[in-house]
């Protein structure tokens, strides 16, 4: 854990928080801190900073954060779109959008992905949360992305995408057969930027043609075919490069 994230639910007084699961573990078997010690903290949806271990008691530890600093905003504002995985693989996009600053997840459906997937209760907010948090922490930052699941493609993007896109967005469609790489495309800059990542078989022509439609511009993310969590850090990975050059 880079980053230790406190929540609401810690809270057990004025700027007082109580830890007892796998932070507090973390705290004690990994850092090996003692009462008086201070670890970096941010607050869920909030700032970040240091907070002194007041007390540690069988495996709970109290902290009490000081010098918290609101953190930079991330940017470019990314916005994924992501034909519903496998759940063992939703847990890594999970983790992945938080730990490298995904605003918005959009899990959607797609004709090659199994209906089966809509009913994993890994999709409950409940329990999509610790893969989230764990994001968070490893890349030490505090704004939780939101989570919206989609069981229809066409009014996804006919009807709901419009609502969360305007023509400065861009969105951005890797596609294996396309001889433009991302560089070719985008130049930086703080627009917001959609991202459309495709199940493991890949979209469906009726698909690719209705976001093409809708002015996704598509990129050769590879020369290789990689999987879906493999090709979202990718993606992710090409902006960062290209937007801080």
């Amino acid at each position: 854990m880079n980053l230790i994230i406190l929540t609401d639910n810690d809270l057990i007084g004025e700027n007082e928080y109580r830890l007892e699961d796998n932070r507090a573990e973390h705290i004690l078997n990994i850092l090996k801190l003692s009462s008086g010690d201070e670890i970096e903290i941010g607050i869920l949806n909030g700032p970040a900073g240091i907070a002194r271990i007041e007390s540690i008691d069988n495996n709970h530890i109290v902290v009490k954060p000081t010098n918290l600093k609101p953190l930079p905003k991330i940017a470019p504002e990314k916005t994924l779109i992501c034909a519903l995985p496998r759940p063992q693989t939703v847990k890594k996009v999970l983790l992945t959008s938080a730990m490298m600053g995904i605003k918005d997840i959009h899990f959607i459906r797609a004709n090659r992905v199994e209906k089966s997937y809509y009913h994993s209760p890994l999709l409950e907010p409940e329990n999509m949360i610790p893969y989230l948090l764990e994001g968070l922490s490893q890349g030490k930052h505090t704004q939780l992305p939101t989570v919206t699941i989609h069981k229809r493609f066409k009014p996804f993007f006919e009807d709901y995408f419009p609502t969360i896109s305007d023509e400065k967005t861009m969105k951005l469609l890797p596609d294996i057969e396309t001889d433009r790489f991302l560089n070719n495309l985008y130049s930086g800059g703080n627009n917001p930027i959609a991202i459309a990542i495709g199940p493991e078989g890949g979209w469906v022509p009726f698909e690719t043609d209705l976001m093409l439609e809708l002015d996704f511009k598509p990129f050769k993310l590879s020369r290789s075919i990689l999987r879906v969590e493999h090709a979202l850090t990718a993606t992710l990975a090409q902006i960062e490069l290209i937007y801080n050059n």
